[in-house]
């Protein structure tokens, strides 16, 4: 449902967007507003419901900085609302002063107005921001959780799971640091929410008129049933030594979890439980009747094929092939007639403060030129493609018509390379730096 979201915020020619948009759209500065309605579709509610969730990665990318309100927009990052950090009460029409407002004639950050409103340390993180510019378009959202802004589903998912506890206490995490498997590791997850279908289950979705268990006819067949209480299968937890419970006074979660738990069975309960399970589908589906001696042997068998799979795979890790190789690395030098720029950003993890620096040789190895920067608080990725251009127009500036450019980053070479592409949180710089490769020079990477 994220996904839908973004996808109505920031992709509007699409056919499904406009009718989704002509039934129930509200659309405002970039907002969607509405509320959910007894007769509004289920595709809408999720939609909705998956709204907010959506916003707390949503970045502003500044183009002209005409859209984005500077108060009130996560322009910097996606968790950053500077009107919280305000050293003073702002006016209603102060907090809807935009990025560009904040920017003075001569194109930049306009210091006699912020110094006065916010903390040095947002003092310096505006400072690593780029200023926006006339002719660039209008502002666009980008997706905050991504180096290059666009949308993943992975990023995604890891936002909702740090917003909704999944498991009801601690003891539901630990479920994941078991040892097995990782389809048997789902298998346990479906378990511990009760997501398998059971005779007792399809009996509630009105899938059959029996919910008993047919493997020892007695009683119901919910999940803690086939697993805990069967009689067919006791003689199986007997073996793995778990012993039999059909009087046990724990609840079922907590007889999973202290199983699972257990230093010496712990792994040995998992794939036991799988297999069991896996036999009951085969038993009534297929037909395939099966004894507790073939069962504990599969169990058995199943178990010392994994852990030799896993000793293996050790053992591969350690082998000599695996092993990191030193390689020495020196410079080379340019082509006679070229020069090279090599040019590197660094970012203090302690306060975030950035510089970029870098020099310019000849083949012969003379330095013709040399600069460093402080760029404020920023990235990494921007102090890199900073230096870059910095590099570049110190090159150009100096007369060097043949240029090769020496970075040790592939994402800051993606990003110059496809210097067109400015729909993402670089596009500022990478559309200045796409202007500088347009010269008449020749200009390669390395």
């Amino acid at each position: 449902m994220v996904k839908l979201a973004w996808t109505i915020l920031n992709s509007k020619d699409e056919l499904w967007v406009k009718v989704m948009q002509g039934k129930y759209f509200h659309h405002r500065e970039g907002r969607i507003t509405g509320m959910k309605k007894s007769f509004h579709s289920s595709l809408w509610r999720g939609i909705l419901k998956a709204y907010p969730l959506m916003q707390k990665a949503t970045v502003w990318s500044i183009r002209d900085g005409q859209t984005t309100e500077f108060w009130n927009h996560p322009w910097i990052d996606h968790d950053t609302i500077l009107e919280e950090h305000c050293l003073r009460t702002l006016t209603d029409d102060e907090k809807l002063t935009s990025v560009a407002d904040m920017v003075n004639e001569q194109g930049e950050w306009d210091w006699t107005k912020l110094n006065s409103l916010l903390p040095n340390v947002w003092l310096s993180r505006i400072a690593g921001m780029e200023t926006p510019k006339h002719g660039l378009g209008e502002d666009t959202t980008i997706w905050g959780l991504e180096q290059d802004g666009r949308f993943r589903l992975k990023s995604a998912y890891l936002l909702a799971a740090n917003e909704i506890d999944m498991m009801d206490d601690q003891g539901w995490k630990e479920l994941w640091k078991w040892s097995g498997p990782s389809r048997v590791k789902h298998f346990l997850w479906l378990v511990m929410h009760n997501r398998l279908l059971t005779n007792h289950e399809r009996t509630i979705r009105k899938l059959t008129n029996d919910g008993s268990c047919k493997a020892c006819n007695d009683g119901l067949e919910p999940i803690k049933h086939i697993l805990r209480n069967c009689k067919k299968t006791e003689g199986v937890r007997h073996f793995f030594r778990i012993g039999q419970y059909v009087h046990d006074t724990r609840n079922f979660k907590q007889w999973m979890m202290e199983n699972l738990n257990d230093a010496e069975k712990g792994f040995e309960f998992g794939i036991m439980c799988w297999m069991i399970w896996k036999q009951r589908n085969e038993e009534t589906l297929d037909g395939k009747k099966f004894s507790e001696t073939g069962l504990i042997s599969k169990i058995v068998s199943w178990i010392r094929v994994y852990q030799q799979a896993k000793i293996n795979e050790e053992r591969s890790i350690l082998s000599p092939r695996n092993q990191l190789i030193s390689t020495p690395i020196t410079w080379r030098p340019p082509r006679e007639n070229w020069v090279q720029i090599q040019t590197d950003g660094s970012v203090l993890q302690s306060s975030g403060k950035a510089v970029a620096g870098g020099l310019i040789r000849d083949h012969l190895g003379r330095c013709l030129d040399a600069f460093i920067c402080n760029l404020g608080n920023c990235t990494i990725t921007i102090a890199k493609l900073k230096g870059a251009e910095i590099g570049l127009q110190r090159a150009w500036d100096k007369g060097h018509r043949k240029v090769e450019l020496n970075l040790d980053s592939m994402t800051t070479i993606s990003i110059m390379k496809n210097n067109k592409d400015t729909d993402h949180r670089y596009g500022l710089i990478a559309a200045r730096i796409g202007t500088l490769l347009d010269f008449e020079w020749d200009v390669k990477f390395l």
